[in-house]
């Protein structure tokens, strides 16, 4: 009875969700034929603007206390911000250059924390967008770091690109009592990790199972106005074909496509030289697509990028999310003066209420499994837990975050299943 009670309310809330979620999209989307703005004043219009402080974060931090003892690890995102705002306002010294050993020798510190982004940025990005007041040499300005790793004992911190072995450390001076009270605390929700000898590539190990929950989220299906005023640069005058597919393009080469069975959202257009930044133009030119979109793609964060690709990825309790055809990302690949994206209309809006929980197998017995599925271990270069974009099974309208470890994958991203059938049988998504 009580199991019959829970979904006849869960029912009952998707169903006033989905209510206030239509009435929205009738305000949004009526008239259909009403004019639009040119790309300076579009965005207040539909979104709040999405500051880029707000997507290039770190998402995992590290806190060993004891040399020879475990790290301790989370994701919680208050304690992660709370720490990199310290950070940012520290006084900054002179940077001086390690060596690769003293960089490699980082992992096993004592008394350090690192925050980790999910993929490398450039020094100089991290600097310019929070204003740090620290002078680049012209040697270093073209560095890429993953990790800011803090000594609470020498009072130093270091950018480190540890798949590179190269790090440099800067002396700074800050409120370090405040920070060993916040590494502290019994609420930061901390697991045990550590890095074996046979740790590939530097990759943290969860020491115990992992237990999560499952998320279920109701989904908005964007409506294609959002999209053309977000992306179009110019979006008056926008012609449409008819078609399976909703088309649009203008007289300036733009075109927008929504595919009526997957939602995949792709734009091409030309690329906007609306700032001056001569370096870090890449993540610059592709965060714009992620600003102007705001809130609209849910919460979305920066996850990876390539020689002219940025990826971004909305991100649950501090976990990436992964999906068919770009649900819950956005995609931005520059090319020449040319901008493509991809995205999708199904974005997470609002969270529903679950007591069903998904236990993770400890790292080491995932590799030991993948050893044996017959996966090569040089081909992996990350793993990480992810949560997993699935359709619900009691409404279409809504969808489940299922817990899952990811495995990076000759460059791609797969669940465990899908890599040994990749690795095994040369099938791929």
């Amino acid at each position: 009875m009580i199991k019959l009670g829970n979904r006849i309310v869960k029912v009952i809330l998707i169903v006033l969700i989905l209510l206030s979620l239509f009435l929205s999209w009738k305000i949004w989307t009526k008239p259909a034929n009403r004019g639009f703005q040119d790309r300076s004043n579009k965005v207040s219009e539909v979104v709040q603007k999405k500051p880029m402080t707000d997507v290039f974060v770190p998402t995992k931090l590290f806190y060993h206390e004891n040399k020879g003892e475990d790290f301790f690890y989370t994701n919680k995102e208050s304690v992660i911000s709370s720490l990199q705002e310290r950070v940012v306002n520290f006084e900054f010294g002179d940077i001086k250059e390690l060596t690769r050993t003293e960089a490699a020798a980082l992992l096993e510190k004592e008394q350090i924390f690192s925050l980790v982004f999910p993929s490398e940025i450039p020094v100089a990005l991290f600097t310019e967008l929070h204003h740090l007041d620290l002078e680049l040499p012209e040697e270093h300005k073209n560095m890429v770091f993953s990790r800011v790793t803090v000594s609470l004992l020498d009072e130093t911190l270091y950018f480190v690109n540890h798949a590179k072995t190269e790090a440099i450390e800067v002396p700074v001076k800050g409120d370090f009592k405040s920070l060993e009270r916040l590494l502290q605390s019994k609420k930061n929700g901390y697991f045990k990790v550590n890095i074996p000898e046979d740790s590939l590539i530097n990759i943290y190990y969860f020491t115990e199972e992992v237990e999560l929950k499952i998320y279920s989220y109701i989904v908005a299906t964007q409506s294609f106005t959002t999209f053309s005023k977000g992306f179009f640069n110019q979006s008056s005058d926008l012609y449409s074909n008819e078609g399976e597919n909703l088309n649009l393009s203008n007289g300036e080469g733009e075109s927008l496509t929504i595919e009526n069975k997957t939602g995949e959202v792709t734009y091409f257009g030309k690329l906007q030289e609306n700032h001056d930044y001569a370096r870090n133009k890449l993540y610059f030119d592709t965060f714009q697509y992620v600003e102007d979109m705001g809130t609209a793609l849910g919460n979305m964060r920066y996850f990876s990028s390539k020689e002219t690709e940025v990826t971004y990825r909305n991100y649950i309790e501090g976990f990436p999310v992964f999906g068919e055809n770009m649900q819950g990302s956005l995609e931005a690949t520059v090319q020449n003066k040319n901008i493509y994206v991809r995205a999708n209309q199904e974005t997470l809006q609002i969270p529903i209420p679950s007591e069903e929980n998904v236990t993770l197998i400890p790292t080491a017995k995932l590799v030991e499994q993948l050893r044996d599925q017959g996966v090569d271990l040089d081909s992996i270069q990350d793993i990480q837990i992810g949560y997993k974009w699935q359709t619900n099974k009691e409404t279409k309208q809504a969808v489940d975050l299922v817990p899952a470890w990811y495995i990076e994958y000759n460059n791609e991203w797969y669940t465990q299943p899908e890599v040994v059938e990749v690795a095994t049988k040369g099938g791929g998504q």
